[in-house]
């Protein structure tokens, strides 16, 4: 009897994978979708970056599956509300995971949340690609799971450093940061980087993410007389930083993160205080090449007559770097084979994703910026004019 049910059980097992349902093994794949995750703000404090990231990914898998998918598998795309909160994040990714099988986690948002998940993703052994978040623990040390494409603030605090230095020609540099993980990683990147210029901060004041008065910080800035000040914080405290700023009479050229560099979103908080500020960017400005009116065109397919927003654009980016993985690990995706599939990437260009590269040693995704300035107190054309060319970190 025993021998016959062994018979039994070879036999049915050879029927299955003659079949194709060996794909049911491998989570969040069937014979025709893929199935990934991400929890994203869609109704708290970050909802305006949330919901516009979101909007990007959905506009590109969209398109994706219109044109049959990837290697014949459409993307189920699941997103959960974490409210720009740690906690939901972790419910939020335990569910994604454990509940809805997701093959890959791609496009998660917010440093509350992605940092504090970092250590169930790597017990969980579960890809993670696109990281909305600036902080280095992504990157450094380099984690197998864990695929960041944004730079990271010490990176481009040293970007920035290095071109304030070398291309603005500036030597008295203050730093204004926000006492958060991102002013303390652009500050050390910064640092870091004046370091090798044998040159250090004239200046370094500090803010709550919720203040809304920097008329200290901004009378301590006023007597080092810097001739550039970098400010690292997110959107809302860099906008009152500039408008205090203004009114105070601090004169000085104003640089800021990535984070803030919206050409809707900050003329609409800091008005005519933001003419003039200089930002690196990473995501390609859309002008009339055939790559920008490609991307409108997939993204309007499914928000009709609406521009997208930088962090559309963002969004868009997480899904193309996801689905050249998934392409590159053929016709039976495993989660170690989308894992070396990432690693292959050298310098790759998408339609809006740019330069982006992985080993296992290197997980930083993006490494250089470009720079553009604020030149008009609202958002319309010609309100953004790109200053440089691709700035790359100096080693």
């Amino acid at each position: 009897m025993k021998r016959i049910l062994a018979l039994l059980c070879v036999g049915i097992l050879a029927v299955m994978m003659a079949v194709g349902v060996t794909a049911a093994a491998v989570p969040g794949i069937t014979d025709n979708q893929v199935v990934v995750g991400a929890f994203q703000d869609q109704s708290g404090a970050a909802a305006v970056v949330g919901i516009n990231m979101r909007k990007g990914m959905e506009a590109y898998f969209n398109w994706v599956n219109a044109q049959g998918g990837v290697n014949g598998r459409k993307i189920k795309f699941i997103v959960e509300d974490d409210g720009f909160q740690a906690a939901r994040a972790i419910a939020a990714t335990k569910k994604l995971v454990e509940q809805d099988k997701v093959f890959a986690l791609v496009g998660t948002l917010g440093t509350p949340g992605v940092a504090a998940t970092i250590d169930y993703i790597m017990e969980k052994q579960i890809p993670s690609i696109y990281q909305g978040s600036g902080i280095s623990a992504l990157a450094f040390p380099p984690k197998k799971y864990i695929f960041p494409v944004q730079p990271n603030f010490i990176s481009e605090g040293r970007i920035v450093a290095t071109y304030v230095v070398e291309n603005l020609k500036m030597k008295r540099v203050a730093v204004a940061c926000e006492q958060t993980d991102i002013g303390t990683e652009g500050l050390r990147g910064v640092r870091e980087q004046l370091a090798m210029y044998k040159m250090e901060p004239v200046e370094v004041v500090n803010f709550g993410a919720a203040d809304v008065d920097f008329s200290s910080q901004i009378l301590k800035l006023m007597r080092a007389k810097p001739d550039a000040v970098i400010i690292y914080s997110t959107l809302k405290p860099a906008a009152g930083f500039l408008k205090q700023a203004k009114v105070m009479g601090l004169d000085a050229q104003f640089l800021t993160t990535y984070v803030n560099a919206d050409p809707i979103q900050m003329p609409a908080l800091a008005g005519d205080a933001c003419v003039g500020l200089i930002a690196p960017g990473w995501v390609p400005v859309l002008g009339n090449d055939v790559d920008s009116v490609r991307y409108l065109e997939i993204y309007q397919a499914t928000y009709p007559k609406e521009m997208p927003s930088a962090f559309a654009a963002a969004g868009f980016i997480a899904g193309e770097v996801f689905c050249e993985g998934l392409r590159r690990g053929g016709k039976n995706p495993t989660r170690e084979g989308l894992i070396a599939a990432m690693e292959s990437l050298r310098d790759w260009d998408g339609i809006m994703a740019k330069g982006i590269s992985y080993t296992p040693e290197f997980r930083s995704g993006k490494a250089s910026m470009y720079f553009m300035r604020f030149a008009k107190p609202k958002f319309e054309e010609g309100s953004v004019e790109v200053m440089s060319d691709w700035v790359k970190l100096k080693i």
